[in-house]
């Protein structure tokens, strides 16, 4: 290019000369490091200039920016090997690694589908099963019998109890607590899981919340759910997840629908069992989904606590018919009693019979899921390997 050409497009080079530089700028750290406090000397013609100084990472950007990549490159695949040394060497030591090697195989094979508990939003300050119904138990004055029921884990028949007592106060209760206001919306530090599980799968979403936490974050990355299933209320969800489509099942409703409700005893046994039995019934919308997902995916339990489940006892029926070939499903579990063994045997004896392979995380590590899905998420992208560091 002749030197004219390039003074009389000055402003047209300036433009995108600036949107380099903003580029070369954004990568700060990477530049310190390579630059190590060095500055090149290149001599000047002119007799009276002392010499130019430029930063190596400089030179390397405008002479060779292929290279100044690949050095990037190099740089931030290390710096995310060291984020993750610490989780790596805890899955080793913890005899968990074989384990989480499957379940990063089944994430990139796309066969996952997320099941999210009560536990990933309780980071949004929504309650747990047990606070909504000790708080509804509050504000109705405090019902005989309902803390006793909450307190042996039978949180369907405590929720009958206060359904009965006053389904006005019930259903208020959630439309008010559930929604996800400004605040909420706006506080990117809570969206760490859920927004890594756009990324984990492109079809079928279980969750058991009455929030919408799940289809703000996928909406936003530009992967709105597609289908819709609240309940026992149909919205394109069967079609889509027999293509594989985006779709979302939310167990017991949302919030904004209050004829989606499956919070209390009667509503469960309407929508699951055979009139006047408790016998599951398999033509009913629900017992059939959640069958067809059983079988047809891997499951991922977040924020379960898979204990006292209902959705277990379907699953076990399920398996129990021997009808059907199982997929191996996960759960990323909190070691919440680990001053009792039999515990930990006892839930996971109980999961691995129904094919879930739980990958536990110490008491109180709550960050760890975040951790393992991301590390599992980059090991497919390839971004860091699985190996133990060097001592």
């Amino acid at each position: 290019m002749e030197n004219k050409t390039v003074k009389d497009n000055e402003h047209a080079i300036k433009k995108i000369e600036d949107i380099l530089q903003s580029g070369y700028v954004s990568n700060g750290k990477f530049n310190d490091v390579f630059d190590s406090d060095q500055l090149v000397s290149i001599n000047s013609l002119i007799g009276d200039r002392d010499p130019y100084e430029f930063k190596p990472s400089e030179i390397l950007f405008w002479v060779e920016r292929g290279t100044y990549y690949d050095e990037l490159d190099n740089f931030q695949n290390g710096e995310a090997q060291e984020k993750f040394n610490e989780l790596i060497e805890y899955l080793y030591t913890s005899e968990q690694e074989s384990v989480f090697e499957e379940l990063k195989d089944a994430i990139e094979r796309k066969r996952v589908a997320p099941f999210i508990g009560a536990g990933i939003s309780k980071s949004f300050d929504f309650p747990l099963w047990e606070e909504a119904l000790r708080n509804i138990n509050d504000s109705l004055g405090k019902l005989n019998g309902v803390e006793d029921l909450i307190s042996s884990y039978d949180y369907l028949q405590a929720a009958e109890c206060l359904f009965q007592y006053n389904p006005t106060i019930f259903n208020h209760y959630i439309r008010k607590k559930f929604p996800l206001g400004l605040e909420k919306k706006n506080d990117l530090v809570k969206w760490g899981v859920p927004r890594l599980l756009t990324k984990v799968t492109s079809g079928c979403v279980i969750t058991t919340n009455y929030d919408k936490i799940l289809e703000v974050v996928f909406e936003s990355d530009g992967k709105p759910f597609q289908g819709f299933m609240r309940g026992v209320n149909q919205e394109k969800f069967v079609t889509k997840l027999i293509k594989n489509d985006r779709c979302i099942l939310k167990l017991h409703g949302d919030y904004e629908y209050e004829d989606s409700y499956i919070f209390c005893q009667s509503q469960y046994s309407n929508a699951y069992y055979k009139d006047g039995t408790s016998e599951i019934d398999f033509t009913k919308p629900l017992p059939k989904t959640l069958r067809q997902i059983y079988i047809s995916y891997s499951l991922l339990f977040l924020g379960c606590s898979l204990e006292q489940d209902k959705t277990l006892d379907l699953f076990n029926n399920v398996k129990s018919e021997n009808q059907f070939d199982i997929p191996d499903h996960f759960a990323i579990l909190e070691n919440k009693n680990p001053e009792e063994p039999q515990w930990k045997i006892d839930v996971e004896s109980r999961l691995l019979s129904l094919n879930i392979r739980p990958i536990w995380f110490p008491k109180g590590k709550y960050e760890m899921i975040e951790q393992m899905i991301s590390l599992a998420l980059d090991l497919i992208e390839k971004k860091v390997n699985f190996k133990r560091k060097k001592s």
